[in-house]
C-alpha cells in the first residue's frame, strides 16, 4: 500500500501551501481553501478524497464559530452574522448539529438516514478542552442510507466546543466524515484515518492566516476585505508575520500529535510509528511487517516478505519503526 503526500495550496493567500496530508495512491481529490471575510473562522478546507473504484470518500466539512445571547434586548437574528460569529442557540448534540448545520447543505444525503450508534471518544475530548480552554465533545455519529441503488455506511465525526456564561454561549462546531459501501467503512477507516491525522498546516500559511485573523479581530476589516493590498503587505512580511505565531503554530502541532495518539486508542486496525525524518509520531494502517517513508512524505506499507524498496530505486526509502 502507497500513501503519497497531498501539497493544497491556497490561490487567496498568493498561492502558498496552505496544508498537507497524506491519500492513498491513486484517491482523487476536489475542492480546497474556501475564505469567509465576514466571519471570524476566516478559511475552511473544503475538499474531498476519493477512491474512483470504490467511491469511498472523505469529506471535510465546514466550521464555524456561533453566539447566543440570553437577554432579548441583546439578542441578535438567528442565522445572522454578528462580528463575525454566526448567531444560534447552542447545540448540544452531534446528531442534531450534524442535521442542523450540515443536512440542508454538504450533507444532504443524509435527510432521512437511519443512525446506527453514536460514539463519543472522552480521550480526543479531554485533549481537546484542554486546547482550546472550554469543554469539549468528539463525537462519531455512523449512518446507514440509500443513494440510488447501492446501500451506504457514512460516519461523521463532530467536535462541538462550548464556552457558556451567564448572559449567553460562544461555541464552535466543525465535522469531517468517511463514507462506503455498507460492509466496507470499517475497513476502510484505518485507511481514511491516515489522512485525518497527518494533516499538517505550512507555518506559512498559519501566519498568514493568524495575520488576517488579528486585523478582523482588530476591526480592520477594510484590510481583509482588499484581498490584493493584504496579499502583497504580508508577502512583503512574511518572515516577520510567521516569527509573530511561531509559538502557536508549535503549540497547534503538539495538540493535533496528542490528539492523533488518542484518537487511536479507539480506532482498530492503526498503529503509531515514528517518522525518522521528522521525528514525530504517525498513525498508519497495521497488519503491514514493513513500513517504509522517503524525504518527499511519501509511504509504502508491505508484506511481501525481503521487499526493499530502495533496490534499483534513486530515492532513499527509511524503514520505520512502531512506537511504544
Amino acid at each position: 500500500m502507497r500513501f503519497t503526500r497531498l501539497s493544497v495550496k491556497d490561490p487567496g493567500a498568493n498561492n502558498i501551501e496552505a496544508i498537507s496530508f497524506l491519500i492513498p495512491a491513486g484517491w482523487k481529490t476536489e475542492g480546497g481553501i474556501q475564505w469567509l471575510s465576514d466571519h471570524l473562522v476566516l478559511a475552511n478546507l473544503l475538499m474531498k478524497i476519493t477512491d474512483p473504484k470504490t467511491g469511498a470518500a472523505i469529506e471535510f466539512l465546514p466550521g464555524q464559530y456561533y453566539g447566543w445571547s440570553y437577554h432579548p434586548a441583546m439578542a441578535k437574528p438567528q442565522g445572522g452574522v454578528y462580528m463575525g460569529v454566526i448567531q444560534w442557540p447552542p447545540i448540544q448534540d452531534p446528531a442534531e448539529f450534524i442535521q442542523t448545520m450540515y443536512g440542508p447543505g454538504p450533507l444532504n444525503r443524509l435527510q432521512g438516514a437511519r443512525v446506527l450508534k453514536t460514539e463519543d471518544f472522552p480521550k480526543v475530548a479531554a485533549e481537546l478542552s484542554k486546547f482550546h480552554g472550554s469543554q469539549a465533545r468528539y463525537t462519531r455519529v455512523r449512518y446507514e442510507y440509500q443513494d440510488g441503488s447501492e446501500m451506504w455506511e457514512e460516519d461523521v465525526y463532530v467536535t462541538l466546543v462550548h464556552s457558556p456564561s451567564q448572559t449567553g454561549a460562544f461555541w464552535s462546531g466543525i465535522a469531517y466524515s468517511f463514507r462506503a459501501h455498507r460492509g466496507q467503512l470499517d475497513r476502510l477507516t484505518p485507511v481514511m484515518n491516515t489522512t485525518i491525522n497527518t494533516q499538517r498546516r505550512s507555518p506559512e500559511w498559519f501566519g498568514y492566516y493568524m495575520y488576517v485573523r488579528k486585523l478582523f479581530v482588530d476591526r480592520n476589516i477594510q484590510g481583509v476585505h482588499n484581498a490584493g493590498i493584504l496579499s502583497e503587505a504580508i508577502s512583503r512580511n512574511s518572515a516577520e508575520i510567521q516569527k509573530m505565531f511561531e509559538d502557536s503554530y508549535r503549540q497547534a502541532n503538539q495538540s493535533q500529535d496528542r490528539i492523533s495518539r488518542s484518537y487511536s486508542d479507539y480506532i482498530r486496525g492503526v498503529e503509531t510509528y515514528r517518522n525518522p525524518y521528522e521525528d514525530r509520531p504517525i498513525q498508519l494502517p497495521s497488519g503491514y511487517d514493513g513500513v517504509w517513508v522517503n524525504r518527499s512524505g511519501e509511504y509504502l506499507l508491505s508484506n511481501h516478505s525481503g521487499f526493499n524498496p530502495n533496490e534499483g530505486s534513486t530515492t532513499e526509502w527509511r524503514r520505520m519503526e512502531r512506537s511504544p
